[in-house]
């Protein structure tokens, strides 16, 4: 197998993985609503802050960057900010 194909498998691999952290984090919340919300905006907003910073590193550095490990520490951001409104909200609350 060439490095191309490896390379395209750990992408499909981390994909599958965030996935499955995404369900996982959103059985952990709880049935609220708005937890949910909150959780959903975060993972959004982080996905879209690490493509963005793997865009702006391409550019700097010039090597191949994946796009797919930077949404995918973004979307952890993206939820650790999104956990300091969330908490705020009652787990049983709809």
């Amino acid at each position: 197998m060439s490095s191309v194909g490896v390379t395209l498998i750990g992408r499909v691999a981390l994909v599958a993985v965030a996935i499955i952290a995404n369900a996982l984090l959103r059985a952990l919340v709880g049935p609220s609503r708005r937890r949910g919300l909150y959780m959903g905006v975060g993972t959004v907003f982080g996905i879209a802050a690490g493509v963005a910073a793997a865009s702006l590193i391409y550019s700097w550095v010039t090597i191949d960057v994946s796009p797919a490990i930077f949404a995918f520490v973004g979307m952890i951001g993206g939820w650790g900010v999104a956990w300091l409104f969330a908490r705020q909200v009652p787990r049983e609350a709809s």
